[in-house]
């Protein structure tokens, strides 16, 4: 067993609401089928230039 730091940016989508953020959030952080999320957190968020919401995500999951 391996612990693995994810640090990732994520594009806020305008569709999802902030009821939807959390559900959202754990489906695009536990895309790869053979790591477990053990713990995550939203440390940032920006808005571009564009005006697109852009969250900065970390994590520790598990190989």
């Amino acid at each position: 067993m391996k612990l693995l730091r994810l640090q990732r940016q994520l594009i806020w989508p305008e569709h999802v609401s902030i009821i939807e953020l959390r559900p959202w959030v754990r489906a695009e952080l536990a895309s790869d089928p053979d790591v477990e999320l053990l713990r995550w957190a939203i440390t940032g968020l920006t808005t571009a230039a564009d005006g697109a919401r852009c969250l900065q995500v970390e994590g520790v999951c598990i190989e």
